[in-house]
């Protein structure tokens, strides 16, 4: 009879252990305007362009969630949870930490609120578009509290910040593209949200590569 070997089972590590919360937090989150949507397509149908903007929408703040989510996990893992993060991170507050995550939170819950919005701001800038804009551009803040504090997870949370900068301007500059082609304000914001989605779906992509990595040292 063949011998097995048996692989020992690893722990489960705290971030994962925290995560599944998070499923309970966006499903409250979104189920009004995925109730607001679902309603929408049964009454208008999918060729409705309100209804394809809102479903787009729908995807770009899932998206949004999701990296937050991946990339709290994998901050405060690394900052505060692992055996040497007091060594390597002397100087940090997991109260201040906490409430930037939080009030990001509650710009993007406020975005979920606007998914069904289509007025229009100064041309073309829908409220959607601009709450996502400052839950993107809000950790800027949070650069600047650490810096000020001289915490030494600044570089982590300078190069957070600056991702979600380079998202912001390449949003902001495909729109404005599309607007000088000619395209009509609905078209443009569409463009600047697929943008979005598309380099937030790249970066969740390089995050659980991290967290892969982090799993597995």
């Amino acid at each position: 009879m063949a011998s097995t070997t048996s692989r020992p089972l690893r722990r489960i590590s705290d971030l994962q252990r925290s995560a599944f919360w998070i499923y309970g937090v966006t499903a409250m989150v979104m189920r009004e305007p995925l109730g607001l949507v679902i309603r929408h397509i049964s009454d208008a149908g999918l060729r409705n362009w309100q209804v394809r903007l809102e479903l787009l929408r729908i995807a770009v703040i899932l998206l949004l969630l999701s990296r937050l989510f991946l990339f709290s996990g994998l901050y405060f893992e690394q900052v505060f949870m692992q055996p040497d993060s007091a060594e390597r991170y002397p100087r940090r507050s997991y109260p201040i930490d906490f409430l930037n995550g939080l009030s990001q939170f509650l710009v993007a819950t406020a975005a979920t609120t606007a998914i069904g919005l289509h007025v229009r701001i100064a041309g073309w800038f829908a409220p959607f578009t601009l709450l996502v804009y400052v839950f993107l551009l809000a950790d800027w803040i949070w650069l600047a509290v650490a810096k000020a504090r001289r915490f030494s997870s600044a570089p982590l949370i300078a190069s957070w910040a600056a991702s979600n900068a380079v998202i912001v301007i390449a949003s902001a500059v495909a729109g404005g593209i599309a607007l000088l082609a000619g395209a009509d304000p609905v078209f443009a914001g569409q463009t600047a949200l697929a943008v979005i989605a598309v380099i937030t779906l790249w970066r969740i992509f390089k995050l659980i590569q991290a967290l892969e990595t982090s799993d597995s040292a």
